[in-house]
């Protein structure tokens, strides 16, 4: 079987985080197998093409690559990398480091649990990591294709959920989607200036440098999560993980690596954030103080119990706002909540 995630990751690196799960590729008679050896977890949703047990506390998750065809691929093409045996799953095969670490980029542009989790592990291994091999190069498109696949419903809800200023057309001019939304491009641009309404803004700037492609483009980013984040604070709020310019920020960088901007510009959100983060001034909460009278919050209070999200605790429950499904508590004991989008 082969062997991904933090168990993998650790053997690489011991000074990385205590894994608390394993997560292994099979066949379907490896499964099999593990099921002869591990007591189901039965709270877990039976799935034709993954299996959940339990290994003392530790959770075994396994995915059948009989039903996976992008990962049977990924599986055949790390058949000879170096393997651990354990007494109880047998021979693992471990996935290359560089491998572990572009899956744990891969995800992060889609809604997941335990985000900022999965990004820290991210730049853990950048900052160890200088270089990727062909053989990861080469199985890269299998993984990109299976979580287009896994995550094109909640995809959907994320893309839904926030509405960044993008212009995919290069002879259209920025047009803000609200008044509101246009203020506070005005109120929070670094020199009055929205990066925005520049020519060539969201295609990178494809007349600039490369260093002053990227640096404008880190700035361009900063300047849009910050609109995002201000926009959503001045109308519902920040009320599951408190209402504070922290909060604020964090929520408007994920969320627009997680909007319906192209890939390409969600993976650089991934990729660059610590530089996006660094690039929004703290204080930029009291530059909007001045439309808080005219654009008040709904004066219904939420009942909601926070959910895992970041951004999913409703602040109301009013016709002003959308609704959506999500889910809250943990794996041992989910129900459903509902939240404002």
């Amino acid at each position: 079987m082969l062997l991904i995630g933090s168990r993998a990751i650790v053997h690489y690196f011991p000074d990385f985080r205590p894994p608390r799960d394993w997560d292994l590729f099979g066949t379907g008679e490896e499964v099999a197998m593990l099921a002869q050896r591990l007591p189901p977890m039965e709270d877990k949703s039976p799935q034709p093409h993954k299996s959940h047990f339990y290994y003392g506390d530790a959770m075994v998750e396994v995915v059948d690559i009989d039903h996976s065809p992008e990962w049977a691929k990924v599986y055949e093409a790390f058949r000879d990398q170096p393997t651990i045996d354990d007494p109880v799953l047998g021979t693992l095969t471990l996935a290359p480091p560089a491998f572990l670490m572009l899956t744990k980029q891969t995800g992060l542009i889609y809604r997941i649990l335990h985000w900022h989790k999965n990004l820290e592990d991210l730049y853990f291994l950048r900052d160890r990591i200088t270089s990727v091999p062909d053989i990861v190069a080469q199985v890269m498109p299998y993984v990109l294709a299976d979580s287009r696949k896994l995550f094109a419903e909640s995809t959907a809800e994320a893309m839904r959920a926030v509405e960044p200023c993008y212009v995919d057309d290069p002879t259209r001019a920025w047009a803000p989607r609200t008044p509101l939304h246009s203020e506070l491009h005005a109120l929070l641009a670094g020199d009055g200036h929205p990066l925005v309404s520049e020519s060539g803004a969201w295609q990178g700037y494809p007349d600039a440098t490369p260093e002053a492609r990227r640096e404008r483009m880190i700035r361009l980013f900063a300047e849009e999560a910050t609109v995002l984040a201000a926009e959503r604070w001045l109308t519902r709020g920040f009320h599951a993980r408190g209402d504070d310019e922290r909060t604020a920020t964090r929520w408007g960088v994920r969320n627009l690596i997680q909007s319906r901007l192209p890939e390409g510009w969600r993976y650089f959100g991934v990729n660059h954030y610590r530089e996006i983060i660094a690039g929004i001034p703290s204080g930029w909460s009291t530059r909007i103080e001045s439309l808080r009278e005219r654009y008040p919050r709904p004066e219904t209070p939420c009942t909601l119990t926070p959910v895992e999200l970041d951004c999913a605790a409703c602040p109301t429950l009013t016709s002003r706002c959308g609704e959506q499904r999500a889910w809250a508590g943990n794996a041992a004991s989910p129900h459903r909540v509902r939240a404002c989008r």
